[in-house]
Order: C-alpha cells, then structure tokens, then sequence
C-alpha cells in the first residue's frame, strides 16, 4: 500500500511541504526536485553525466529561489508535475518517486 499527499502547500519560495495520510511531513526544495527530474530526457542527460548530475546550472542571483513553480499539477490520482520555465511538461513526480526521495521534516 503506498501513502499519498495529504496536504501540499508552498512552504517557503524555495520549498515544498507535503503531508502525506499516514502522518509524516516532509519538505523538498524547489532546486533538489529539479535535479531528479524523473522524465526520460532528464534520467538520459543525468546518466551521460560525469557527475551523475543534469549538466546545465542555471545562474540564480542570492535571495531569489528562480525555480519555483509557476504552479502545481496533480497528475490522475498518482502523480504531481510542476509547471514553469525551469521545469520539464513530461517530469511526473509520482507520489512513490517523492516519498522515496524524501527528507522528513523535523
């Protein structure tokens, strides 16, 4: 059985909160879910990589996240996808794919 967002909400301009049904919190930053985009061309660039990492890094002054989502999307009941210029249409975040790379919030 696999949990599923209770809650999403914008927990600061550079990160999410999620609160998943079972009870545990966790925050993900905006820059972090960029970086496992979890679309082919994504997983494709990351594996060419020396670094393991996507090869592009875009130049963001301090005190300004640049990555933050113009919006979120649910995808079916299994999926969320964020929308906006630093962020793939086809990278689907599904809710397994978050939990598994997830931080619990303290």
């Amino acid at each position: 059985m696999s949990v599923k967002p209770k809650e999403i909400n914008e927990f600061t301009e550079k990160a999410l909160q999620v609160i998943w049904d079972d009870g545990e919190e966790s925050i993900f930053f905006y820059e972090e879910l960029r970086e496992i985009c979890p679309c082919a061309t994504c997983r494709r660039l990351r594996k060419k990589s020396r670094t393991g990492k996507l090869p592009f890094k875009k130049r963001i002054p301090l005190g300004k996240s640049g990555m933050a989502p113009e919006r979120i999307e649910y995808v079916g009941n299994y999926a969320i996808r964020f929308v906006g210029e630093n962020w793939c249409e086809t990278g689907f975040y599904t809710f397994d794919f978050l939990r598994k790379n997830s931080v619990p919030a303290e």
